[in-house]
């Protein structure tokens, strides 16, 4: 998609309508790649009739069993929901589709996770993502049909991208903010705190982490003071970063 790549992710998808709207939906906006993890809908020919010229997309449709297969090798991820948390529940404080769209412009590889229609993505999903999307809407009926909210968060995605042609932005690498968030990690993991406190803290600093526009070499100075902190905190050293 216009110089990046992107995924649409669908965990347990369960109609073939849906499924055909959705590649169909990947072409139009020129996504790369639709993961399926453990769909309850087959690609049947209904599927291929919604799916109009989007019908290769659901030949090489890639069909895991696990989110986390799904996410490999992804820089950012956002999960898409329609209930919002309450000010405590970090896990479900949300960003829009179009602040989203202008931070995946920073990442070269992203992924849009969606949920099953009948229940949508469960907490653990939810945790394995970097963001929270939602999409606003009538507060008394904010929930959207599957394929519509897909619609919605690529055109999002495209009208961003397309406008951006020939942006240069050095992204960090993901394993660069995957080992900050190991980091940081262990500091929590040396402080006293109970684990409902804990996750609620690491959850916010990879929230906190994953909505900057950090490029790379704010990540390392990141990485390497989280370093020198746990060092201090743990009265051992783990080695050198490579910027040390």
């Amino acid at each position: 998609m216009l110089g990046r790549y992107v995924r649409v992710v669908v965990v347990g998808i369960e109609g073939e309508i849906n499924l055909g709207f959705i590649a169909r939906l990947v072409k139009n906006f020129e996504a790369d790649d639709l993961y399926l993890v453990s769909p309850i809908a087959k690609i049947t020919e209904e599927a291929r009739r919604f799916a109009a010229k989007g019908v290769g997309v659901l030949e090489k449709t890639v069909i895991v069993n696990t989110l986390e297969e799904a996410l490999k090798g992804i820089d950012l991820s956002a999960c898409t929901s329609a209930k919002i948390g309450e000010e405590k529940d970090v896990l479900r404080h949300p960003i829009t589709p179009w602040e989203f769209a202008e931070l995946a412009l920073k990442r070269n590889r992203i992924a849009v996770v969606f949920g099953r229609e009948s229940v949508g993505l469960t907490r653990e999903e939810l945790s394995q993502c970097d963001l929270m999307v939602t999409i606003p809407g009538n507060p008394e009926y904010p929930v959207m049909n599957l394929s519509h909210a897909v619609a919605v968060i690529l055109y999002e995605l495209y009208k961003v991208f397309s406008s951006h042609r020939g942006f240069k932005y050095e992204a960090p690498n993901r394993n660069i903010l995957d080992k900050i968030m190991e980091y940081f990690n262990n500091i929590v993991n040396e402080v006293e705190l109970d684990e409902r406190r804990k996750h609620k803290i690491t959850t916010s600093f990879r929230r906190l982490i994953f909505k900057s526009n950090i490029d790379k070499a704010e990540a390392y100075n990141v990485l390497y003071i989280m370093r020198k902190i746990y060092v201090k905190l743990a009265g051992r050293d783990h080695g050198n970063t490579s910027n040390d």
